[in-house]
């Protein structure tokens, strides 16, 4: 196998979709100082919140609580009461209440359906941009299978809360207000670099992006801007996520995407591991490989053969970031 010096977590997303959808093409974007949204009230752009569950939407039995709560309980605009007179002077606020969902439950599936109703909504003429709440054990994938999946020149940020609403310090409110004004922020988004994060007063692009304990770190070119005063800061354009966008639209809702599955190098890794996975129906795999991309010997060249003769897709990746 080649090595591929790939994130493993941005891989999976796309060898998933590489089998079914065709893609459309991308050029880069350069360094740009920063933006301001626009300060006429009488033209606020429309920014539509798609919430989908998460800590930002938990709830707490007592304000000194915040461990045990339940994730996904709230209606996003009990979140949005205690930051509707700092929104209403960023932009007209639209909310859509997809679904309220623990973000560990996520899979293809609902995925591709909340892609397709950011793609919808952001066809329309009357919006300027989205903002989706997630849960931010998965807030990293999604944001980036959304930046795969949606083909749109108008931003998605993608925001949540490490502390869920009520508790002290709880921050779902005002990554909120920071998310819509980045998303009310005119001349950063275009086509193919149109989705970012927004949480723990930074701007980071999706690849590279990790969730460790209760904080995000980003990776290698992640970083694109700060959060100050509520207002985004960039210091970087988002590139692309990929060299390709998926144009997903045409799959019926609950359609499943082909099965991906992933596998981490280990002492004694056989390959009998890989031929159960293409038994249970695997059309790709990623291969979480050590250090720079290496692969045992002793399964390799059986791990190539079984590929070979099944014609499934596997991506070698490493285990840790790469630039």
């Amino acid at each position: 196998m080649a090595q591929i010096h790939l994130t493993w977590f941005l891989v999976l997303p796309i060898v998933a979709l590489l089998a079914i959808i065709d893609f459309d093409g991308w050029s880069g974007h350069p360094l740009h100082e920063g933006f301001g949204p626009s300060e006429n009230a009488s033209h606020l752009p429309n920014i539509t919140i798609i919430a989908t569950g998460g800590t930002i939407a938990g709830a707490t039995s007592s304000p000194a609580k915040t461990t045990d709560y339940k994730a996904d309980v709230l209606h996003i605009e009990e979140v949005i009461q205690s930051v509707e007179d700092q929104l209403r002077g960023v932009a007209n606020v639209d909310v859509h209440q997809f679904s309220n969902i623990d973000s560990i439950n996520i899979n293809s599936s609902f995925a591709t359906n909340l892609s397709q109703h950011i793609a919808e909504e952001l066809s329309k003429e009357t919006t300027q941009g989205v903002v989706v709440t997630t849960g931010t054990h998965s807030l990293a994938y999604l944001a980036e299978f959304i930046g795969l999946a949606v083909i749109s020149k108008k931003p998605v940020v993608v925001t949540g809360a490490r502390r869920p609403h009520g508790s002290l310090g709880a921050d779902g409110p005002s990554n909120l207000v920071a998310a819509v004004t980045t998303a009310a922020t005119r001349g950063w988004s275009s086509e193919n670099h149109n989705v970012v994060i927004v949480i723990q007063d930074k701007v980071m692009a999706s690849r590279g992006t990790k969730k460790e304990d209760d904080q995000f770190l980003p990776g290698p070119r992640s970083l694109l801007g700060d959060i100050k005063d509520s207002k985004p800061f960039l210091r970087w354009l988002p590139g692309p996520c990929a060299p390709v966008k998926f144009n997903i639209s045409s799959i019926p809702p609950g359609t499943s995407l082909p099965r991906v599955e992933l596998l981490p190098a280990h002492q004694d890794f056989g390959a009998d591991l890989v031929e159960a996975a293409i038994g249970l129906g695997a059309k790709g795999l990623v291969m979480v490989a050590y250090g720079g991309g290496y692969w045992p010997e002793t399964s390799a060249l059986q791990i190539k053969k079984l590929t070979d003769e099944n014609g499934v897709i596997a991506i070698l990746a490493n285990q840790g970031q790469s630039d």
